[in-house]
């Protein structure tokens, strides 16, 4: 019978309680690497909060992984960049807890991969006292973790209409800030958190699913990401400590709190070169109403055939905003000036006239698919599931 994912870990869970001895590494590594190489093939792609999960899993294995294959190296050895000091069988005890604790408590992993959960222990976990730097860094980051998942879920709730590229930027920031503040830190700090905060970590994980959902409209990506962010931060506010010994979880109440959203849809204005004449090269840039008084000036400017079309443009959104008759001052003007345009008003670049800018996508402020601007009320809401808890060893 084919060993699973579940055997393969049980095994390096037991070796690795008999100790990560020399005679070890190869054995337990070979396990992980199987976990790793059979939960990817069975879990390709994140649609849910129990795909988010299980590629957390596989992403964390690759810190557990390097961490035991210089288990024995000399203290100060650098591992994934980072030096850990004395702590690199900490780091190891924490990543194989976590991915213990995040199988136990979703079901739907359970149903691929449901390793031997460990003895619990004797006394509860002593929070980590952060010194005056952390706690600037956890709090913003507590912070983050939030604002840019309310952010998300309003772009998505508006039909994934808003300024998509530049939150990416912000999550990617978010994302690299805090895979560097870990990697900084070292020694038993970064080995007890940097499975949650690094790239490779939960906050990686995380942060990129909901960069890819946010880019390819994949809704269930999105909330799965915003849960393991919120979730994340609330786990990490529960095992830390304030510098002056107080609780985080005012941050995080108060980052759920605040209502925060997303910039809407960018614009970009026609490009129009000194003389008031708009680029020859480019499709005329009429917009009905809100260019005809800019059109026509460059017409009256000697704007020539271009300039004509361009109002023309403009002129055939007002006659059809007017009702499209034949009866009205508006179309008789159309018809004179359609004339006096010639070809450039009937087609450009070989195909009919068209209003290069008149999609719903520039027009923020009149199309209610749109983003709202910032201040207004938040879209959505975050669920916190799974919340998961460390086993310090």
């Amino acid at each position: 019978m084919a060993l699973t994912a579940t055997d393969l870990f049980n095994d390096a869970t037991t070796r690795e309680i008999g100790g990560i001895g020399p005679d070890q590494v190869s054995a337990i590594v070979s396990d992980l690497v199987g976990v790793q190489q059979m939960l990817s093939a069975a879990d390709p792609q994140i649609n849910n909060l129990t795909d988010l999960h299980t590629h957390v899993i596989i992403n964390q294995l690759n810190e557990e992984i390097a961490s035991v294959e210089l288990a024995n190296s000399p203290t100060g050895t650098l591992v994934l960049g980072t030096n850990l000091g004395q702590y690199v069988g900490r780091a190891i005890n924490d990543i194989h807890r976590d991915i213990i604790d995040i199988a136990q408590g979703d079901a739907g992993v359970q149903a691929i991969f449901n390793p031997t959960p460990l003895p619990g222990l004797n006394t509860p976990a002593t929070p980590f006292l952060d010194n005056a730097t952390q706690t600037t860094f956890v709090t913003q980051w507590i912070q983050d973790s939030n604002h840019l998942g309310q952010m998300a879920t309003t772009i998505e709730n508006n039909g994934f209409q808003g300024d998509i590229a530049g939150l990416v930027q912000q999550i990617q920031t978010f994302e690299t800030n805090s895979n560097a503040f870990d990697q900084s830190q070292g020694g038993l700090w970064s080995a007890r958190f940097w499975n949650e905060f690094r790239s490779d970590g939960t906050t990686g994980t995380a942060a990129n699913a909901l960069i890819d959902g946010l880019q390819t409209h994949n809704a269930g990506e999105v909330n799965a990401a915003v849960s393991q962010l919120a979730a994340n931060s609330a786990d990490v506010a529960g095992n830390n400590l304030m510098a002056d010994g107080g609780s985080y979880a005012s941050v995080v109440a108060a980052a759920q709190a605040t209502a925060v959203t997303p910039n809407p849809t960018p614009t970009s204005p026609p490009s129009t070169p000194p003389g008031g004449t708009p680029d020859p090269g480019s499709p005329p840039p009429g917009d009905g109403g809100n260019h005809l008084v800019t059109d026509l000036i460059a017409l009256l400017q000697g704007g020539g055939q271009n300039s004509a079309a361009a109002v023309v443009a403009d002129l055939q959104q007002l006659v059809q905003a007017a009702g499209g008759g034949h009866n009205n001052g508006l179309a008789a003007l159309l018809g004179d000036l359609q004339t006096a345009a010639g070809p450039a008003a009937q087609t450009q670049n070989g195909q009919p006239a068209t209003n290069a800018s008149s999609g719903p996508e520039h027009n923020p402020a009149g199309d209610p698919g749109l983003a709202p601007a910032v201040g207004a009320d938040p879209a959505g809401h975050h669920v916190h599931e799974h919340q998961f808890h460390h086993m310090w060893g």
